[in-house]
């Protein structure tokens, strides 16, 4: 099961407002060139895990008059992530074999769509 997104995965995410700072994981990559005498230059990449993506989520959204609850669904080898009276019908709702990646297109849907607000702190903890 993967727990991790890609390095271009989470620079995805950054790139649509989320901290690097909630990323619990990082990568290092050596950014030396080669036949240089340059010190080692060591380059720290953010890697979101599974965790960081529901910390992330919105646990409720207003899609119909009442507010709809994040919802995971696993069958038939593909995990169904969306919200409550959605996660089968509705077009934000995201399918993939790895909940990592439902759960990443997910909330990449809510960053674009403004679900996220990005400057409520509250919503962070």
């Amino acid at each position: 099961m993967k727990t991790t997104l890609k390095v271009e995965e989470s620079a995805r995410l950054i790139e649509l407002g989320v901290d690097a700072k909630l990323a619990s994981c990082r990568e290092f990559v050596d950014k030396t060139e080669e036949n240089s005498n340059q010190f080692l230059e060591i380059e720290e990449l953010p890697r979101f895990t599974i965790t960081d993506l529901l910390s992330i989520l919105p646990k409720e959204i207003k899609i119909h008059r009442d507010g709809d609850t994040l919802s995971m669904i696993y069958h038939c080898g593909q995990w169904r992530v969306g919200y409550t009276n959605c996660a089968e019908y509705c077009d934000h709702t995201k399918v993939a074999p790895e909940l990592i990646d439902a759960l990443n297109q997910l909330a990449i849907y809510c960053l674009e769509s403004g679900n996220i607000n990005l400057n409520q702190k509250k919503q962070w903890k």
